[in-house]
């Protein structure tokens, strides 16, 4: 995540790895980790957020694969909805958005390498 985004695209999350924990992940930050090729399963979540991300890829041997994580659209109505009436309007927003595709708090979006670079460039690894 840059940190020249705006303060709405920020988040932090907790995530796994084929069930192996990262560090908590912050804005400013950045996290990797070594897989053999093959299929991968990333799942994400937030203290107090009702849902999970999920990310399933496969990776190919001696490639590198960057991902940015942005607030998905339920976490940004229940952001909305928390600024705007508290936590009820949260408990509103967590309810109405209940049938969006992506039920977590993040989004996972793919990055080329070029993009990765820059943007890694301007953050701190996570610890």
């Amino acid at each position: 995540m840059s940190l020249k985004d705006s303060w709405l695209d920020r988040t932090n999350c907790d995530a796994k790895v084929d069930g192996v924990a990262l560090p908590r992940l912050l804005p400013g930050t950045y996290a990797y980790v070594d897989r053999p090729a093959g299929a991968h399963h990333v799942v994400a979540t937030q203290l107090l957020f009702p849902g999970e991300s999920y990310l399933d890829f496969t990776t190919e041997p001696g490639k590198t694969y960057f991902y940015s994580i942005r607030p998905s659209e339920r976490s940004r109505a229940m952001q909305g909805g928390g600024i705007a009436f508290g936590l009820v309007g949260m408990g509103v927003m967590a309810a109405a958005s209940s049938g969006a595709d992506n039920k977590g708090p993040v989004d996972f979006v793919p990055l080329q390498e070029g993009q990765a670079k820059t943007a890694l460039a301007e953050l701190l690894q996570a610890e």
